[in-house]
Formats: structure tokens, C-alpha cells, sequence
């Protein structure tokens, strides 16, 4: 019997993890998955040993303070390990915890598997030493990854990249409209700010003053805002004031694909928005020391995905200073507006598509794990 740990520590590593582990029980019921992981992996039939929730942090500061829940967190894993030995460490992204977590099982002895790299063509390059001691495979997403790794030493694949298998609506725009009580013939403008809570204090208000601006301009316009899993209505709630925003929950996909313009955070969602058709503003906001910091670290001159995998700013940003009520609101006016930006965003959508791979990501990993496991028990 098969038994394999796989680590994740947010959002968008637990649909990852979510779709590896169902690929992996559907084609062996008897396989054994558990870890670190969250609602989607529990739900694609992993055993947690712990959730993410409370993990996933953005800043020094930030990270500092879930350092204790962390060693907890890395403690029992590696217990875990010991105990169960599983035939293959799977990790999901998550550098500095999973980094740990390699470590402790090379000295177990166990194989370990690295799936989505952490961004070390953005900062921190020193980081691929690290990998080239831990990790026995690395399986990564992004087109451009695959060489750096191959530069040193390292044994990696390019995958290609998950979301192509799972971003599409649920439902028809009708539905989505009558669901959500909206209107037919006004525009529709998707806010996403964030999945971390810190992201929306950051965030958010800056986007509920753009809300005002926008209505002042376009007073029939509608906005929605999906909520990302871990996040509470209620928490989302504080930040409006009021304001006509319909809070979407499990219909984040519907709200992106029908929506005329989404504001959205740095991140995957913009990758996300992108697969969907749906031309957006990307914004984000840090604290000013950590923001600081990175500008004599990060290696890059933009920050979306979108614009650093297609290596031009085809989707417009709003970082930091530049992230103000009046900028956010101005952008988005203009992309709701302008036909021929907005036919040649979606241009660019195609050329991000065909750079992302074939598809069927899942079962690329899997077989790939395969040949770990075999390998080592070999």
C-alpha cells in the first residue's frame, strides 16, 4: 500500500493538493494520502494532520507570529513521518515551512517530491541551493521555471499549470445573475482582495473608496466580491460600510467569468481571472518596511503573472503608492469602457493560455511521484 504525506499551506496549494490527492484515489483506492493540507484536500479524501488555516501569512512581522503554530505544526509532521513512513514527501508550494519539512525527511531518508516552485526568479535565488539539497524532484508551472532549475542540476519538469483542469463558471450567466439579485444590463465589477486577512485590512479600503468613485461616474454599475475560503461574511463585511457590494461565496469562478472588469489582488486569482477572459486591474499592498525590503530583493519588474510570464505589462498594475481610490477607479473606468484595450487583453489571455501547457496536470504529477516512489523503493 502507497502512502503519501503532501504539505500545503494556503488557498491555492490546498486546490492543488486537492486535485493531486483525487487523482491519486481514483486511480488507487487503496492509497494512503495525508498531511498538511486544507477543505479541499480533506474533501478529495486526504486525513489532515493539521489545517493550513492560521499559517499563511504575508511580512516579516506577520510571519514572525505564526512562527510558534508553526513549529508546532512542523513538529508533528515530522513525528508523523516518523511513524508512518511514507513512501514519498509531496510538497505544495509553501517554501520556507516545506523547506523544513524536505529537510527533515532527507535525514528520514524519505524522497521528496516539489510541486510549484517557490518564486526564486522573483527573490531570494539563493533558495534553489537549498532545493538542489532537499528535494529529489521539482515539478513546476510556469514555462520559464523549468530552465533555471535545469541550470542547476536539479531534476524538474515542467507540468504545467493546474488551474487550466479546474478555472471555468459552474453555472450560466443567467443563473449567476439570478442568484445574486443582479441586474441584466448593468455592468458587472468583481473585487477580489485578497485571501489572507491581512490582505483585505491592506487592501480593501483602498477599493471601497474606488467602489464610490466608480458608482459617482457609472451609478449603474455592480459590484461583487467572492469570498475566499477561510474568510467569514461577516470579517468581508466590516470593511463595506454599506456599500452595494454582494458578497459571492462558492461562485468565485461565475463572478470573475461575468463580471466586465475585475480588480483583483497580486496572486493566482490573476491567473485565474485571466483564464477566464476577464480584463483586470492588479493591485496589492504590503506593509511599508516589508515593501522596502523587497524592493532591494525582488528581481523583477513586475509584480502580476500574467505580465511576467507573456514579459510585458499587458494587464495594468497599482502597487503600493500607486495603489490609491482615484487610480484604481480611473483604470477600472477606462477598461469598462475602451472595446479595443479590452479586445487586446484578452488577446494577450490567448498567448498566456497556450504558454501554460496542455492540461491534465494532475496525472502528470501523479506519474511523476510514481516514478519517485519507484525509483526509491528500487
Amino acid at each position: 500500500m502507497t502512502k503519501i504525506l503532501i504539505s500545503c499551506g494556503e488557498v491555492s496549494g490546498d486546490i492543488y493538493a486537492g486535485a493531486l490527492t483525487s487523482e491519486l484515489v481514483k486511480l488507487d483506492s487503496r492509497v494512503q494520502v495525508f498531511g498538511l493540507g486544507g477543505d479541499q484536500m480533506a474533501a478529495a479524501g486526504a486525513r489532515l494532520i493539521g489545517h493550513y488555516r492560521g499559517l499563511s501569512v504575508t511580512g516579516l512581522s506577520e510571519a514572525l507570529a505564526v512562527l510558534p503554530r508553526s513549529l508546532v505544526m512542523y513538529r508533528r509532521l515530522v513525528d508523523t513521518m516518523r511513524k508512518h513512513r511514507p513512501d514519498v514527501l509531496v510538497t505544495v508550494d509553501f517554501p520556507d515551512f516545506n523547506f523544513w519539512l524536505a529537510a527533515a525527511a532527507r535525514r528520514l531518508g524519505l524522497p521528496v517530491v516539489y510541486y510549484v516552485s517557490p518564486q526564486v526568479w522573483a527573490w531570494r535565488p539563493g533558495r534553489v541551493r537549498q532545493i538542489r539539497e532537499v528535494v529529489d524532484k521539482m515539478l513546476v508551472i510556469l514555462p520559464f521555471e523549468e530552465e533555471i532549475y535545469q541550470r542547476a542540476g536539479i531534476d524538474v519538469e515542467f507540468v504545467g499549470h493546474p488551474l487550466l483542469d479546474t478555472v471555468r463558471p459552474r453555472m450560466t450567466r443567467g443563473a449567476f445573475l439570478a442568484k445574486y439579485r443582479l441586474k441584466n444590463d448593468g455592468p458587472i465589477v468583481a473585487l477580489l482582495p485578497g485571501s489572507r486577512r491581512k490582505e483585505l485590512h491592506y487592501i480593501l479600503p483602498t477599493l471601497c473608496l474606488a467602489v464610490d468613485l466608480i458608482l459617482a461616474e457609472k451609478p449603474d454599475t455592480q459590484f461583487v466580491l467572492p469570498v475566499a475560503p477561510g474568510l467569514s461574511t461577516v470579517f468581508v463585511q466590516r470593511f463595506l460600510g454599506g456599500r452595494p457590494v454582494k458578497l459571492v461565496v462558492d461562485d468565485t469562478y461565475d463572478a470573475m467569468r461575468y463580471s466586465r472588469v475585475a480588480i483583483v489582488a497580486s496572486g493566482t486569482a490573476t491567473l485565474e481571472t485571466a483564464l477566464l477572459g476577464t480584463p483586470a486591474v492588479i493591485v496589492y499592498r504590503i506593509g511599508r518596511a516589508t515593501w522596502l525590503l523587497g524592493k532591494f530583493l525582488l528581481k523583477v519588474r513586475m509584480f502580476g503573472l500574467v505580465n511576467i510570464i507573456l514579459g510585458e505589462e499587458v494587464v495594468p498594475e497599482l502597487y503600493q503608492d500607486r495603489l490609491t481610490p482615484t487610480n484604481v477607479a480611473k483604470v477600472t473606468l477606462k477598461l469598462m469602457d475602451d472595446v479595443w484595450v479590452q479586445s487586446e487583453i484578452r488577446g494577450n489571455y490567448e498567448k498566456l493560455r497556450r504558454k501554460l501547457g496542455t492540461g491534465n496536470v494532475a496525472e502528470k504529477v501523479v506519474d511523476a511521484v510514481a516514478v519517485v516512489v519507484s525509483s526509491s523503493r528500487r
